[in-house]
């Protein structure tokens, strides 16, 4: 298992990871009634986000209130609120050097 390059580095881009476990994104409905991620979102990422190096690619938010049709805790990105929730995820993925994106960073890299 020492010499499997699941475990060895690599460069994405600009980013440099430490392995090659990449945790995929996910919908874990765990925004409130205005769509704002809550606490529990932040302690997700922080979990994940406790090895340095490590690619974590965040979950689907809804960019529009009517895109979020009969989904009721999923995270929206379309208010001043959600967005400062969601840079707390951010900051805690920052300053523990893991590395986040979304898939618009795949579909309009920067």
């Amino acid at each position: 298992m020492a010499t499997s390059k699941l475990f060895q580095p690599i460069d994405v881009g600009t980013v440099a990871l430490q392995h090659r476990v990449v945790m995929a994104p996910l919908t874990r409905y765990r925004g409130n009634a205005k769509h704002t991620p809550t606490d529990l979102v932040v302690e997700h990422y922080a979990a994940r986000a406790s090895i340095p190096g490590t690619l974590l690619i965040s979950e689907a938010s809804y960019i529009a209130h009517k895109a979020s049709g009969v989904f009721f805790n999923v995270p929206g990105i379309w208010s001043d609120e959600q967005a400062a929730a969601w840079k707390k995820v951010g900051l805690l993925c920052s300053a523990t050097l893991a590395s986040t994106c979304n898939s618009d960073d795949f579909l309009y890299p920067r």
